[in-house]
């Protein structure tokens, strides 16, 4: 801003003394003369018109034509203009000029009047029979332009004046207000102050203003993320302490009970379970938190095969569960391990929380998204439980399957899973059953 306005203002100043030279180098001392022999070509004009009214400030002097010769007509013409108070330096009518104004055309001449300061202008003509010579006196423009001068110096200090006071006022308003403006909200962006409204300029600095406002949203929602993530790693952390700590407190009351002599005949199978359990645990929470710094590569997927192999998988684990299946086939640019995963969690959750052991899977193709639900027969779950279900170690209801107790990780990993594949989990309870909607991009 500041260079360009520079190199304007640059320009303005160059273009003025060029034009301020050309005008009283040029354009002033020809519109001056111009000015000047008007009277003397309207009385022309008025001579041609055959009227005998002319201007008082014009000489007009007439001759026989016929009669005069030029030298004559020079000494006649002398003694005329010195008794009209015209006294010029050298005064002299040729050949030329007369041969001219016999054929009709009207001659202009210039002289010179030194002791009067000024020139003598005059227009030779014949009109009827007789010759014409119409004058008047221009004073010198030099002279002219001395006496101007105290109005043309006044003029041009007030013009300077009032240019001054346009570029302080245009400094102020397009640079100086503007900059101070875009530093106070750098100011306040670095304090991570994000109050203020937008900040918008209309000159040359509003590509830098949109740029810190940008800047600022960004700063602004990026703060507002940290803050959500640190709320929920302080929450994950809490929780993964809690979840940690209930195996390990069985496990040293079942080692405290071994040692005091207590006979358990269950006690290599409940600290076997006990670490199934932490396994499980410790699984999940690796899957939950790589899931948020890998970079996920996309490729075609087969939805109908990826779904059948995960249920055979399944089947194997527990042959007393039922599990229908109706899959529209249909090819997805997905992730195939993340899809995976959200397809094993949400298998793996019907199977633990069943009441009829027997879940059912829909799957079909709608306009722009592939559509899976996993369906089973639940307990009632309150709205406010139904919209907790996705957060981290959040557990419903009591595994009605307790080799698979759950660690509340599962739809946590498959709601996050599904918002880095562009889909979106959906969960639903009512009339007895569970149903679980995950959308995928088609």
């Amino acid at each position: 801003m500041t260079g360009s306005f520079i190199r304007r203002t640059g320009i303005i100043f160059i273009l003025l003394v060029l034009f301020g030279a050309l005008f009283y180098r040029w354009i002033f001392p020809t519109y001056y003369y111009w000015k000047m022999e008007q009277p003397v070509k309207a009385t022309q004009k008025l001579i041609q018109q055959g009227s005998h009214h002319y201007p008082k400030d014009v000489v007009v002097l007439t001759f026989d034509e016929q009669t005069t010769s030029s030298e004559e007509l020079t000494d006649e013409l002398s003694f005329r203009l010195t008794r009209e108070g015209i006294s010029l330096n050298r005064f002299w009518v040729d050949q030329s000029t007369l041969k001219q104004t016999q054929a009709g055309r009207a001659v202009q001449r210039l002289y010179n009047q030194t002791k009067q300061k000024s020139d003598f202008y005059t227009i030779f003509l014949t009109h009827g029979d007789s010759l014409y010579l119409i004058g008047t006196s221009i004073p010198d423009f030099k002279a002219a332009i001395h006496t101007l001068l105290p109005i043309l110096v006044v003029a041009t200090l007030i013009f300077l004046i009032l240019l001054f006071g346009l570029v302080v006022l245009l400094v102020r308003n397009q640079i100086i207000k503007p900059i101070t403006r875009l530093e106070q909200a750098t100011r306040q962006i670095s304090a991570l102050d994000f109050t203020e409204s937008d900040i918008q300029e209309e000159n040359e600095l509003s590509s830098l203003s949109q740029s810190i406002s940008q800047m600022k949203d960004s700063l602004q929602q990026h703060e507002l993320e940290l803050l959500e993530r640190n709320d929920r790693l302080k929450a994950f952390s809490a929780n993964l302490a809690h979840e940690l700590k209930t195996p390990l407190s069985v496990i040293q009351l079942l080692v405290d009970g071994e040692e005091m002599g207590l006979e358990n005949p269950d006690f290599l199978s409940d600290i076997n379970q006990q670490l199934i359990d932490m396994n499980e645990l410790v699984a999940n929470i690796l899957a939950y938190s790589r899931q948020l710094k890998e970079e996920l590569t996309f490729e075609t997927i087969a939805i109908q095969e990826l779904v059948t192999k995960e249920l055979q998988q399944q089947r194997i684990i527990d042959p007393k569960f039922q599990i229908d299946s109706v899959i529209e086939p249909c090819e997805l640019q997905t992730n195939e391990s993340m899809l995976r995963m959200i397809v094993l969690n949400l298998v793996t959750n019907g199977m633990k929380y069943s009441l009829d052991q027997h879940m059912k899977i829909t799957g079909e193709k709608k306009q722009q998204y592939y559509q899976l639900i996993f369906e089973n027969s639940a307990s009632e779950i309150s709205q406010q439980q139904l919209a907790q279900l996705a957060e981290p170690f959040v557990v419903g209801e009591a595994s009605r399957n307790n080799h698979l107790s759950g660690t509340g990780l599962g739809l946590s990993i498959v709601a996050q899973s599904l918002q880095l594949l562009g889909g979106k989990l959906t969960l639903q309870s009512t009339d007895g059953r569970f149903r679980a909607t995950i959308n995928l991009p088609s």
